[in-house]
């Protein structure tokens, strides 16, 4: 995008040193040079091409003021014939931003006689020139295009066998990689694969940039896509780096930072694009680094030497590779996130002992022994084939919270076989199964049974922080959730919920269900179709395994049927789903029309906090009146907020 003359001599020569280190030297590497201050730039070039031998430059017209082609001529041999270092020079054909300064195809032809010279960049803006350079083309003078959206019909101007070498320059390939595939299809001649990557490019660069016909807008829409990329990467402490947000936010609409927040998130979960994280101070997340860096770790080295690693999978807090090793397939789990109020916090070294009843509520030294789990920064724990956990949940291979390894609490987890209910019923739904086979009704059963194995973990006092189990809590459960109901409501009425004086009186009418609290659970807490991992064989539907506890806490049992009802069996509206889950749990506890209600209790609560998050989201948008459209979630909640409490 042109910021190299935004580095000084000294930055440049880190940066170059800092790529070679990163890319083993096995890439090579150009840099530009925009200036006409002719014995300056000779200078740099001597310097860093004495310095750097595998180093190639490009270099524009004056970029100042128009000028004739005699002087653009007189320019070019000045700086080609003054050069002593052999390193590969290109020139950068772009008048719309060089001063109207362009580079004619008979210029370029008398510029050929000088041996470093190996290349024209060209914006594409007047085909008619462009075709002349392609004339030049062979295999010791590149041309490369320029212009993101017309690489097809660049590509189709050049004969099969000269493809090779030609080249594409893109601004968007800082995020993503389709350019390699763009161009291996040009090579193959596959051109409706070329058509479809072009029509792609052209839609994710439509949305990225701010404006398509701006140069400078088209730079901020690709610096914000970078910052809502690595937002939890990032230091704010940085002044430098706080002056660059607050500059961005001046620059930027809401609308504009809606539109690229989307993409990037869509770009990310479809695998188009990868987030980097740091394993140090200085290397990334790279195939050898991942084996070279736990390779001290006892447990990690006898499963074998890795074979493969797949991902980054982004989640919410976490970032998750699959390494499949020569014994093994393990996943590691990476709290990615600063925003995760327990990130320090391994949860499941706590909650293991409680699933296969190592550790009970009932222990007369519970909290000593809470307080060594938790001061313990590494370990693992492995169920033991005769004292298996009550519900179905993956071995913890290793934890690390020191974040001395990486700048990360991080566990690795047994691999689960199989896949997220949800995928599992939209591939039912989108192939046109039948939904509502027995298989289901027993997978439904087998939901409930589990929960109410989980719900047999109890405990004289709730604890919305697993670190205080033990502990005696300072409040009663009905002050505490009273609070809890009061501020979210409080924040709703600021968010505009017109009906708040209805809500309270709903909660004044049910709260007796919350007064009468006797008995506390352990919870999941994210009990939802995405963290019920299952598998298909032979007619069964099998649950293989319950994922991420980030949010286990002890609580009302009625808390945990909360995204189970909402969002699974509410949408499938199958009475007999719910009587299955139901009955199956009913084995455990009583279901009646009081914990019913209750869980109706817990569930608005839920809706309330869900409400007031959305309602920041749009925030920004809706304060400069740039959304007039309500938003759809907002609606749904709303709507589900008041058949409850009607």
């Amino acid at each position: 995008m042109g910021e190299g003359n935004l580095f000084s001599a000294t930055e440049k020569i880190k940066l170059i040193e800092l790529v070679l280190e990163i890319t083993e030297k096995k890439i090579p590497i150009l840099m530009g040079f925009y200036s006409d201050k002719v014995d300056d730039l000779i200078q740099q070039i001597e310097n860093l091409g004495k310095k750097f031998e595998s180093l190639s430059f490009m270099i524009t017209p004056p970029i100042s003021g128009k000028t004739s082609q005699d002087e653009i001529k007189a320019y070019f041999e000045n700086i080609l014939g003054s050069i002593t270092s052999k390193n590969q020079i290109y020139l950068i054909n772009n008048p719309l931003l060089f001063s109207g300064n362009e580079l004619e195809p008979s210029l370029l032809k008398n510029m050929m006689e000088f041996p470093n010279l190996k290349g024209i960049i060209d914006s594409f803006y007047n085909i008619k020139n462009s075709k002349a350079y392609i004339q030049n083309l062979n295999s010791e003078f590149s041309v490369i295009c320029g212009m993101e959206e017309k690489f097809q019909t660049f590509l189709q101007l050049i004969p099969l066998n000269m493809r090779k070498y030609c080249g594409i320059l893109s601004s968007l390939s800082n995020l993503v990689n389709m350019y390699s595939k763009l161009y291996s299809y040009a090579i193959e001649d596959n051109l409706l694969e070329i058509l479809q990557l072009q029509e792609q490019i052209n839609d994710i660069g439509n949305k990225i940039y701010e404006v398509r016909t701006n140069e400078v807008k088209k730079k901020i829409g690709l610096e914000y896509a970078f910052l809502h990329l690595y937002k939890d990467s990032i230091s704010r402490t940085n002044a430098d780096i706080n002056h660059f947000y607050e500059e961005l936010e001046t620059q930027i609409d809401p609308i504009s930072k809606g539109r690229i927040e989307a993409t990037m998130n869509s770009l990310l979960n479809s695998k188009q694009i990868y987030q980097l994280y740091f394993l140090g101070k200085k290397d990334l997340y790279q195939f050898d680094e991942i084996i070279n860096t736990f390779s001290n770790i006892d447990v990690l080295v006898e499963q074998g030497k890795v074979k493969k690693i797949k991902g980054p999978y982004i989640a919410d807090s976490n970032t998750l590779y699959r390494v499949n090793f020569e014994n093994s397939q393990l996943v590691f789990r990476f709290r990615t996130s600063q925003f995760f109020k327990s990130e320090n916090l391994i949860k499941e070294k706590l909650l293991y002992p409680f699933l296969d009843k190592t550790l009970s509520s009932n222990d007369i030294d519970l909290r000593q022994k809470v307080k060594e789990i938790i001061s313990t920064k590494t370990g693992s724990y492995l169920f033991n084939k005769e004292k298996l956990p009550i519900i179905p949940v993956c071995d913890l291979i290793y934890y690390d919270e020191t974040k001395e390894i990486v700048p990360y609490a991080f566990s690795v987890n047994e691999y689960i076989r199989g896949k997220p209910l949800f995928q599992l019923i939209n591939q039912y739904i989108s192939e046109g199964k039948n939904l509502y086979a027995k298989k289901f009704l027993d997978l439904f059963s087998n939901l409930g049974e589990h929960l109410g194995c989980l719900h047999m973990i109890k405990f004289d006092s709730f604890y919305k922080n697993i670190s205080n189990i033990g502990k005696t809590p300072k409040n009663s459960y009905s002050d505490y959730f009273e609070s809890e109901f009061e501020q979210r409501l409080q924040e709703a009425k600021k968010n505009k919920i017109d009906f708040c004086d209805e809500i309270r009186a709903f909660y004044r009418d049910n709260n007796s269900l919350i007064e009468e609290e006797n008995d506390y659970v352990l919870l999941h807490n994210d009990f939802k179709s995405q963290n019920i991992i299952v598998k298909e064989e032979l007619g069964v539907i099998k649950i293989n395994g319950i994922v991420d506890f980030d949010n286990w806490c002890v609580g009302s049992r009625a808390q945990d049927f909360i995204k189970i009802d909402y969002l699974i069996l509410k949408p499938l509206n199958n009475p007999s789903f719910y009587s299955s889950f139901y009955n199956s749990y009913s084995k455990f506890y009583t279901i009646d029309k009081d914990f019913k209600k209750k869980i109706e209790l817990y569930k608005l609560l839920w809706l309330l906090n869900e409400y007031n998050f959305e309602s920041k989201l749009i925030r920004k948008s809706d304060q400069m009146d740039l959304i007039s459209t309500p938003s759809l979630l907002l609606e749904n909640y709303l709507f589900e907020i008041k058949a409850i409490i009607r």
